[in-house]
């Protein structure tokens, strides 16, 4: 009976354990970088839209370098918060993220609205990627990380 005992304890201690690493809260500097990062995405979006719906006119390119500097400054945590986890996945993600801020960068400086455009839609595209493989929404509307 005690070793059964013993060994239910151990089973349900790793069955805990392996919950309790299921699912956890990021970590601040994390929350800031996403906060950040999707603040930043619904300027892109926008900017773009207007853009899209003016064509090769007069655009505004600010938006596209404001954005691009404060991703520039903000993600870099995400990045490292990825690598510390050692999600592969994730790293690779983030960094494709990073070089989507640094075309969309180099493009709002040359003022090629083509390029700005392809620039966006791979930034929300690695979003997307990694909010669909590492996220998940709770009942609060919170999130944690899987």
């Amino acid at each position: 009976m005690g070793r059964s005992l013993v060994a239910l304890f151990g089973i349900v201690s790793v069955a805990l354990a392996l919950l309790a690493q299921a699912n956890e809260k990021p970590t601040d500097a994390f929350q800031k970088a996403m906060r950040e990062a999707g603040a930043v995405l619904q300027t892109v979006r926008a900017a773009s839209k207007e853009i899209e719906d003016s064509g090769a006119g007069s655009q505004d390119y600010t938006p596209f370098e404001t954005a691009s500097a404060s991703m520039k400054k903000e993600f870099p945590a995400t990045l490292a918060f990825w690598q510390a986890r050692k999600a592969d996945d994730a790293v690779k993600l983030a960094e494709q993220t990073m070089k989507a801020v640094a075309d969309l960068e180099a493009a709002a400086r040359e003022r090629d609205y083509r390029l700005v455009l392809e620039a966006s839609t791979a930034l929300a595209a690695t979003c997307t990627a990694c909010h669909a493989a590492h996220r998940v929404r709770l009942a609060d509307g919170t999130y944690e990380i899987k």
